[in-house]
C-alpha cells in the first residue's frame, strides 16, 4: 500500500513540477525580445505588454523595473543593465506553482520602449489556464508611477 501511495505521490509531483515556469522560458536580454509582437494573453499561461516611457532615461526605467517587481509581489531574479534586462519570480499563488516576469527596455529616438513579459506555469492544474491577474499591467502601472515621481 505504502508503495503504491509512493509512487502515485512521485508521479504527480513530476508532473506538476515539469509545468513550472522557468527563467529560460524568457529572453535572455533586450536584443533577443520581440517587442512588435502581439500583446496581451499570447499563449498558455504567457502574457505581454508595452509601452513607450518618454523623457525617461534608461537608468530610471531600470530602477523603476526593479521597484515593480517589488511591489507586485516578485522576488528580483536577475537585472542586468547590459542586457537591459529585469527579472522575477512570484512563486506559488491560488492558481499557479510559480509566475515569472521580465521586463525588457530599449531606447528609441521617442522614448525608452518597456516590454512586460510574463510566464505562468504550464500545466492544466486544476483551474486550467488562469494565470495573469493582470501581472503585466500591474507591474507597468508601478513602473509608471516611478518614473512619473
Amino acid at each position: 500500500m505504502f508503495k503504491r501511495i509512493s509512487k502515485v505521490f512521485l508521479i504527480a509531483t513530476t508532473a506538476a513540477l515539469s509545468g513550472c515556469a522557468s527563467q529560460s522560458m524568457l529572453p535572455s536580454s533586450s536584443s533577443d525580445a520581440d517587442f512588435s509582437a502581439p500583446e496581451g494573453k499570447v499563449g498558455w499561461s504567457s502574457y505581454r505588454e508595452t509601452a513607450l516611457f518618454r523623457n525617461a532615461s534608461e537608468e530610471q526605467v531600470y530602477d523603476a523595473a526593479k521597484l515593480a517587481l517589488g511591489e507586485t509581489g516578485f522576488a528580483l531574479r536577475s537585472a542586468d543593465r547590459s542586457a537591459r534586462r529585469v527579472t522575477g519570480e512570484h512563486g506559488i499563488t491560488l492558481h499557479d506553482w510559480n509566475v515569472i516576469a521580465g521586463i525588457y527596455y530599449k531606447p528609441t529616438p521617442a522614448g525608452i520602449r518597456v516590454l512586460v513579459q510574463v510566464e505562468g506555469s504550464k500545466d492544466t492544474g486544476f483551474s486550467g489556464d488562469v494565470t495573469g491577474d493582470g501581472w503585466t499591467g500591474k507591474i507597468m502601472s508601478r513602473m509608471r508611477q516611478h518614473i512619473g515621481r
